[in-house]
């Protein structure tokens, strides 16, 4: 702001319109924000919002309270039509996922991610497929060949049909030869259910975010039999294999970005845009990403929208493949 000042009468003087950059610096929240985590508290995507919120408040990085408010249900439909009722209101901002997307795709929602206003694209999450430490399946391709013939032979949980923990789960059971149709899939309201479920003995197999198993591995609970990545992961997951390794040819990585609702001014997507570009920046932030190996992708408001543009093409193709696009 202080630099804006002092160039004014150079840039008035050259005749430049300086007014929309100084627009742009001039708004800030003026009450309370909410950020929604679509899913139940324990999971990724609750995890990663009172992160924000805690960084937001250490670092200053927003001068009023942050409140994290948790929407599950319908793979994020409840979350995504709470922030469409808020058109132009820049105090509710929603941890947004993929099924921004696929929601729209496999018509849960009316919404698509068009509907809503990009902000960041934050952190890249693999998923991996994991199964009660006394599992009787020893393998990735012991728990396929169980499969192919019989494919009811392993029951599984995710955290909402249609996202990138289902559909990387269904795409790779299809590409392996199951029968991925006839497969049972039950669904939970976060990666914390679904990480309870396997333990509680009420399904076989989850396929969820790494961070949401950590614990749970180091405590000899759970074993993860393989990764949804591109590459191997550090430890506890070093020995674990990709899909690919496995030989089936499948890598989905999910994503947590941020929107807010649409019709949000230029300058309150800049105010936000500043905000977040700092918290990425943080020594703290990417030790978060560190610690529940998550991947630094950050984009700012333009990026995220082009990013979302080709996500959709790709995954408009995969479910279309797997024949749940509408």
């Amino acid at each position: 702001m202080t630099l804006l000042k002092t160039l004014l009468p150079v840039l008035c003087a050259a005749g430049i319109a300086a007014a929309p950059a100084l627009a742009q610096e001039s708004w800030k929240p003026n009450r309370a924000l909410t950020l929604i985590a679509p899913n139940a508290p324990g999971g990724t995507s609750d995890r990663t919002a009172r992160d924000i919120q805690r960084l937001f408040q250490k670092y200053k990085l927003v001068e009023v309270p942050v409140n994290v408010v948790n929407r599950p249900g319908g793979n994020g439909t409840i979350a995504l039509n709470q922030l469409h009722s808020l058109p132009g209101d820049p105090h509710v901002l929603l941890l947004s996922t993929s099924a921004a997307i696929s929601n729209h795709l496999t018509g849960l929602t009316a919404y698509n991610y068009t509907d809503f206003t990009p902000l960041a694209m934050l952190l890249a999450d693999n998923y991996g497929v994991n199964v009660p430490a006394g599992s009787a399946i020893q393998s990735a391709r012991d728990m396929l060949d169980r499969l192919v013939k019989s494919p009811d032979a392993v029951s599984f949980g995710v955290s909402g049909v249609g996202g990138s923990n289902y559909t990387s789960l269904i795409a790779a059971l299809k590409r392996g030869g199951v029968d991925f149709k006839r497969v049972k899939i039950a669904s939970f309201a976060g990666g914390g259910q679904t990480s309870m479920a396997l333990l509680g003995g009420h399904v076989g197999a989850i396929n969820t975010g790494l961070s949401n198993m950590v614990d749970h591995l180091r405590q000899g609970k759970m074993r993860t039999l393989v990764i949804t990545g591109p590459r191997r992961m550090g430890a506890p997951f070093a020995e674990v294999p990709t899909w690919k390794e496995v030989g089936v040819d499948v890598t989905v990585v999910g994503w947590r970005g941020i929107m807010a609702a649409k019709g949000i001014t230029p300058a309150q997507v800049a105010y936000w845009d500043g905000v977040f570009r700092k918290l990425a920046q943080t020594e703290d932030w990417k030790a978060d990403l560190q610690e529940n190996f998550w991947e630094n992708i950050y984009s700012g408001p333009a990026d995220t929208r082009r990013k979302l543009d080709a996500e959709h093409v790709e995954l408009k193709q995969i479910l279309t493949e797997l024949g749940m696009a509408k």
